[in-house]
């Protein structure tokens, strides 16, 4: 834990002096971006495709689903066809089976209207045997000339069972034609009710074939969908990788010309105390600031994990560079610091950065130019505000970079 040490109010007057004067000349000094806008055009353009890149996969997602419905409707009526035929083909056996037995009950009925027939026939001979052989009065004569009354009463009583044999046959083979002809005719609704619901079967089979075919031309539709939305991710997904190459170059360039442009010339790699008019008075001096230690720093810098980077920037909430996150959150306290990375880095007492403790800064160079600033905060991480893409956030200190941390406090 630092000593925690005492500032003269004249500094926070200082530093504010400092930040006003650099706001006004400084136009570059980040770690990453020109600052033409808030965002550059490329990040502009990104930020677009990413937007129509998750659009495109929510109607990629709905076309699935459609996809799956339709899938599952023809899976549907497929099985409805199946059961269908499967009617179709015992309703064709039974027909065929009703049939035969209309056929076999047709021809009952011919028999049996034939032995009515005979039967008829027969009994119109005997009457007509029993006229062309009587008198008009036969049954009197039968009567009168019988022997007797045994006789006359036997004679009464063939008569009769004679005529009501023959009516008792008579009915019998009506009856029996008409039982034929009810069965003929009960079979003969049982073959409409079986041709009517092959009617019913083959107008299913038409509605389901139909169906079918409305369903394929949906599922070739969606299919011809799917593949345009899922070339047009794929383009958007290329377009995407070219302006991030584009932010990519850019922020290289940024951090090249980062250390060699900040307020009083002087050079990011250079080590020892930048010549600038502000580090030149002692009441600027960083290192006699206020009443706070490295947990204090960290602490405060810390909330504003999560928010944006935003190139040119000094508000940790809406969004900061590199520089402009170190320059606001040490100001906090009364720390005034210059505006870039570069400069920053000719302030305070240079250490190693093996030697890096909570609240000091560690700076990252290459070729000798200093590029990007960050806040330790212990145990081989750190706070800041890394690029577009990550935002301020935490990180692992980048050992292979990191050239000198600063210790602004003592």
């Amino acid at each position: 834990m630092h000593k925690k040490i005492h500032v003269k109010t004249k500094n926070k007057i200082c530093a504010a002096v400092l930040v006003f004067v650099l706001a006004g000349s400084l136009t570059a000094g980040a770690c990453a971006v020109p600052n033409v806008y808030a965002k550059t055009e490329a990040e502009k353009k990104r930020d677009a495709y990413k937007k129509k890149l998750r659009e495109k996969n929510g109607d990629i997602a709905n076309i699935k689903d459609s996809q799956s419905d339709v899938k599952d409707s023809i899976s549907v009526a497929a099985a409805k066809m199946k059961t269908l035929l499967s009617k179709q083909e015992q309703l064709k056996s039974d027909i065929k089976d009703k049939q035969n037995e209309v056929e076999q009950a047709n021809k009952k009925l011919e028999e049996a209207k034939e032995e009515e027939q005979k039967q008829y026939d027969a009994m119109k001979l005997r009457i007509q045997y029993l006229y062309e052989n009587s008198t008009d009065n036969s049954i009197w004569s039968a009567i009168l000339e019988s022997n007797g009354l045994s006789d006359m009463l036997n004679r009464i009583e063939y008569a009769t069972d004679l005529y009501k044999s023959d009516r008792e046959l008579m009915t019998s083979y009506q009856n029996a034609v008409k039982k034929v002809e009810d069965w003929t005719m009960q079979l003969a609704d049982e073959m409409d009710s079986l041709l009517a619901l092959q009617d019913k079967y083959q107008t299913q089979q038409g509605e389901l074939k139909t169906l079918m075919a409305k369903l394929e031309k949906q599922k070739d539709a969606y299919a011809q969908q799917l593949a345009e939305a899922q070339k047009q991710a794929q383009d958007y997904k290329k377009t995407i990788s070219k302006q991030e190459a584009i932010i990519r170059a850019q922020e290289a360039a940024a951090a090249r010309a980062n250390a060699n442009t900040y307020d009083g010339g002087g050079t990011g790699a250079s080590g020892g105390i930048a010549s600038d008019s502000y580090l030149k008075d002692p009441d600027c001096n960083p290192s006699q600031t206020t009443n706070v230690g490295g947990a204090d720093i960290v602490a405060y810098a810390q909330q504003f994990v999560g928010n944006p980077y935003v190139w040119g920037g000094t508000d940790p909430v809406h969004g900061a560079d590199c520089s402009g996150f170190a320059q606001h959150v040490y100001a906090q306290f009364g720390i005034g610091l210059p505006r870039t990375s570069a400069a920053q880095s000719q302030y305070g007492m240079k250490i190693p950065v093996s030697e890096a403790a909570p609240g000091d800064l560690i700076f990252y160079a290459k070729n000798g130019q200093v590029y990007h600033v960050v806040i330790y905060i212990g145990n081989g991480r750190t706070v800041e505000a890394a690029s577009t893409r990550s935002g301020i956030c935490s990180h692992g200190v980048n050992y292979a970079n990191a050239v000198w941390a600063t210790r602004l406090l003592s």
